[in-house]
């Protein structure tokens, strides 16, 4: 009875629509709140409530399940809240209430002592709601259903529903679609831009992109221009952070500033960023006004071109600049200037084309080498009429950031942040090199790599809400603190989600689908005894895909040379197989694949030569290499670290010697270490006659003027006791059949006279050996001696005129186009690269290979997605595309297509009539400026209508919108209001 008492009053309440409560509620005097409802067991005071007539044919209902006891409800906001923690309503879950005329009848069946009223001043913790809709008691039929949904108590940030609600331009935000959507920051609004505007950004806004790359992965930045103002950016930082709780903390989330952006955000924007002279104009005067109509073109792989004033200053053999003119935009290239440049340049010509003059513009390439054509376009320019061109921000940036390379990679720091106070919330974790290790899920760490470097924020699966949400605002806080640039980039990155440029910072980083992966070892028979002891041979690492397999050399019709390096002359080696670790050698393999011949030239270095000797060897390879018209591959082989492909190339057997080759080997003592080497392989090592020198994993040979010895480890397979005994065949045919085997534990005393006093040795051999990663791509800059990644690269990348070096780790492929003169310096180049490794590596501790263009093996093509004999960046592809631009102007009329014409059939209507909200029937709203005359369009537009047709679709745009005869969307327009 008490129940229907309070649903008789409940019914008289007028419902008129639900609104955002979010943080502390109001106080109870306010009008926009009224009494609350909470359902709870608890007896309701006669005080509040009239007692109702005994009801004894009906027994009191039980509470049910499915509604909560400490459930809140507003009747005025139609909201379900939470009322306390201990019985709380998960987030997300919803109640049913059936609204009738003059009666509310929950769904549920509710005891009657369930009701009481109470106020909001009585709940002890703030509640955050999440807006229901619109609705009235005396609108709903009988029998529609309405739900409540619930979130919990005294949240720290509101929901996603609760921040969308907040900024209406996130009303329409879809986070299942794939697809990149950009904000721009106009005002105190957020205005969305067209798919056109993407990657065209105004030097005097700030912009907010989201990138939905599937329904579980998205990265968020947001972006400002060198000329915007403070109360924009204040802005769009802000609605940045709440648009970061809509997606739910987004994997990437950067702070980006104009010249300086970092590879996640240029990323978004593959085919290229262009920025915009000024604001996006509010003004008819100013919207009309376009002068800066040059862009110079830069960077390799995510090309950006910067809008300047037009000079002959910008004209420069190494620059390449896009000049947009009418009704024809002019692309210059520069003679010196690389080709990967050409490239990037005439694409973003023809996304000015596509996408701002509606494919009506003819793209004309001009080349300096074309001395006439050129000397007409350096006309264009009139000097007389601009002030002094002075070096860009870009510029300026762009060399301190290459002359720092070198010393941003030495400061690499990280740091373990735990707080906003620099000095004590902030300390150095560790210092290089880093480990993956180092980073724990549960906190939150920042990697300085310098002051023009990209600070990341690295947030772990299991870090506190406060650590995600003010990532960068903390790393904003260290940077002022370290006197930092402030134009910096600043990225948060969540766990499993490293961009390729954090990941070489660390000297051990294995990605999660590596590391959860199986893995298969490989063993040869020798070796499957001992398997299960041997943790770090490097016959024990995985082989996981085509990218992670070892290394192979032809094996048809194979055939070897080897040179001694003797002073400065090369002089014939006829033991092959057989070498000194006191000198140097050259090898030369060659094999046979189809019809043609592949050329494998190895350098092996010995263990005790000299520097000197090292640069003399390289010399003479990559002379070597000149005479066979640069198409071999040169590799570097370290004494002790052969690879498998090097072993196929000798027949699978080798011995190196201690010293020079004696003639009689027999005449003094010797001991000689014999080792499988992989598969089928043995290396023989001549080894100190000491007992340090035995390893239980390993065959020995002792040799001595009166008998032979056989040692054999406990652990050593049949292979090598075979391979011992063949041994002495080779050094002393007189005693191969006269030896003496001793097993390890065993040793008799006429072994023992000839090793001094017995000491401990080891079990097994310990090699350090990396283990290989997915390949980076570097490029190497001969001017600065510097290295810029490559993100994501491809065969495009590749340049006839440059040095790339890609690195897997445990190699490094040093490639060189065809067009590169220089070819003596290769080892020298891929040695500074290891100089400035943020990881730490040593130099001797990577296989080294240098390889020319068109003369690429299988193991440098097979890391790359597709491999084409004409997939380079060079003179061939450049003709190409310059052709294929020629093609498609023949296509183009640009007379007769680019002025609309169809004005001239529209009614006219003064410009007063356009800027109402009812339009006439005959008016079409998504042109209203076609319906102005020519008087009033120069009138209200400040600009003839031809004038106007020869301007971009962005300034197109300005002019219209600051006319006020932009066409907008409904939907929007009601956002706006």
């Amino acid at each position: 009875m008490y129940a229907m008492n309070f649903l008789h009053i409940l019914a008289n309440l007028d419902v008129y629509h639900a609104y955002l409560c979010y943080g502390e509620p109001k106080r109870p005097n306010s009008k926009a709140h009224r009494p609350m409802v909470r359902f709870t067991p608890d007896t309701i005071p006669p005080s509040r409530t009239p007692t109702p007539p005994v009801d004894n044919s009906a027994s009191t209902p039980q509470p049910t399940e499915g509604l909560r006891p400490t459930s809140v409800v507003s009747a005025q906001e139609g909201i379900l809240s939470s009322g306390h923690r201990e019985g709380r309503p998960k987030s997300g879950k919803s109640l049913t209430f059936q609204l009738s005329p003059g009666r509310h009848t929950p769904a549920l069946s509710v005891s009657t002592a369930e009701f009481r009223f109470i106020h909001s001043r009585d709940l002890k913790t703030p509640v955050s709601s999440t807006k229901v809709a619109h609705f009235h008691s005396n609108d709903i039929p009988s029998g529609r259903s309405i739900q409540l949904s619930s979130v919990r108590e005294g949240a720290r940030s509101p929901t996603p529903n609760a921040v969308k609600d907040m900024e209406p331009a996130f009303l329409d935000l879809s986070l299942e679609e794939a697809g990149v959507t950009v904000w721009r920051v106009q005002g105190k609004k957020l205005r969305a831009c067209d798919t056109d505007e993407h990657g065209f950004f105004h030097e005097g806004n700030a912009y907010i992109v989201l990138n939905v790359i599937n329904s579980s992965e998205r990265s968020l930045h947001y972006w400002f221009g060198s000329h915007s103002n403070e109360k924009e950016k204040k802005l769009a930082e802000e609605k940045a952070h709440q648009l970061d709780q809509i997606v739910a903390t987004g994997q990437l989330f950067s702070r980006e500033v104009q010249n300086h952006e970092s590879t996640v955000f240029r990323r978004v924007f593959a085919d290229g960023i262009i920025y915009i002279e000024g604001q996006h104009k509010q003004n008819v005067v100013k919207a009309s006004h376009y002068e800066r109509r040059l862009y110079v073109v830069s960077d390799r792989k995510y090309p950006r071109a910067a809008c300047v004033m037009p000079s002959r200053d910008h004209i420069k053999s190494s620059n390449v600049v896009i000049l947009d003119g009418y009704p024809r935009m002019y692309v210059w290239i520069g003679k010196d200037s690389p080709y990967v440049l050409r490239h990037k340049a005439m694409q973003l010509a023809r996304k000015i084309q596509l996408r701002q003059r509606k494919g009506i513009c003819h793209i004309v390439v001009v080349d300096e080498n074309d001395a006439s054509l050129s000397e007409t376009f350096r006309r264009k320019f009139d000097d007389t009429s601009y002030p002094v061109v002075k070096p860009s921000n870009r510029d300026t940036c762009q060399q301190t950031s290459l002359s720092s390379t070198t010393e941003n990679e030495q400061c690499l720091v990280l740091h373990r942040i735990s707080g906003d106070r620099v000095l004590y919330d902030m300390p150095e974790a560790h210092l290089p090199p880093l480990k993956q290790c180092y980073l724990v899920r549960r906190d939150c760490f920042l990697v300085d790599q310098g002051p023009e470097s990209t600070l990341y924020m690295w947030v772990g699966t299991n870090a506190m809400e406060a650590e995600v949400n003010h990532a960068i605002t903390r790393a904003q806080t260290f940077r002022e603190h370290k006197g930092y640039p402030a134009t910096g980039a600043i990225c948060r990155v969540r766990e499993n989600h490293e961009p390729s440029d954090l990941k070489r910072c660390f000297c051990d980083w294995r990605d999660r689908p590596t590391r959860e992966a199986s893995i298969t070892k490989r063993y040869s028979a020798g070796n499957i005894g001992r398997a299960l002891f041997s943790r770090t041979d490097r016959r024990t690492v995985a082989t996981m895909q085509e990218c992670w397999s070892e290394d192979t050399v032809g094996e048809h019709r194979r055939n070897t040379q080897v040179w001694l390096l003797a002073d400065d002359t090369l002089e014939t080696w006829e033991h092959v197989g057989v070498f000194t670790n006191n000198r140097c050698f050259l090898l030369l393999h060659t094999t046979i694949e189809g019809a043609h011949y592949q050329y494998i030239i190895y350098y092996w270095l010995g263990g005790k030569s000299t520097a000197t000797d090292h640069e003399r060897i390289v010399h003479f390879a990559m002379q070597k290499n000149k005479e066979l018209d640069n198409v071999a591959v040169v590799i570097r082989v370290l004494d002790g670290k052969e690879p498998q492909h090097f072993m196929t190339s000798l027949s699978d057997w080798m011995l190196v010697y201690d010293g020079e080759l004696s003639q009689d080997v027999g005449a003094d003592r010797k001991l000689f270490c014999v080792r499988d080497a992989g598969d089928r392989a043995t290396r023989v090592q001549q080894v100190t006659l000491d007992w340090s020198s035995l390893n239980s994993s390993a065959s020995f040979v002792l040799l001595t003027p009166e008998a032979a010895f056989l040692w054999f480890g406990k652990l050593s397979g049949s292979t090598e006791r075979e391979a011992a005994k063949d041994l002495l065949g080779v050094l002393c045919t007189t005693k191969m059949y006269s030896y003496e085997v001793v097993p390890e534990g065993k040793e008799p005393q006429s072994f023992l006279q000839y090793i001094d006093g017995k000491r401990n040795y080891n079990n097994e051999y310990k090699i350090k050996v990396l283990e290989r990663r997915p390949a980076t791509l570097s490029y190497f800059d001969p001017v600065t001696q510097t290295f810029e990644l490559v993100d994501q690269f491809l065969q495009e990348d590749l340049s006839e005129e440059e040095i790339l070096l890609l690195d897997t780790y445990d190699q490094v492929f040093v490639w060189c186009g065809e067009r590169v003169q220089d070819r003596q310096h290769l080892s020298d180049v891929a040695k500074l690269y290891m100089s400035c490794d943020p990881s730490c590596r040593e130099f001797e501790s990577v296989s080294v290979w240098m390889i020319s263009q068109r003369s690429e093996p299988v193991a440098f093509s097979k890391h790359f997605r597709s491999w084409n004999a004409l997939g380079y960046s060079g003179r061939h592809s450049y003709e190409v595309m310059r052709k294929r631009i020629r093609q498609e102007n023949a296509k183009i009329d640009i007379e007769q297509n680019l002025v609309d014409t169809t004005f001239i059939t529209q009614p006219k209507y003064p410009y007063v009539t356009l800027l109402k909200a009812e339009l006439p029937e005959d008016v079409d709203d998504t042109n209203k400026h076609n319906h102005l005359t020519e008087r009033q369009f120069q009138a209200n537009l400040n600009i003839s209508r031809l004038e106007f047709y020869r301007l971009p679709l962005w300034k197109q745009r300005q002019i219209l919108r600051s006319a006020r005869l932009l066409y907008t969307p409904p939907l929007i327009r009601r956002s706006e209001e």
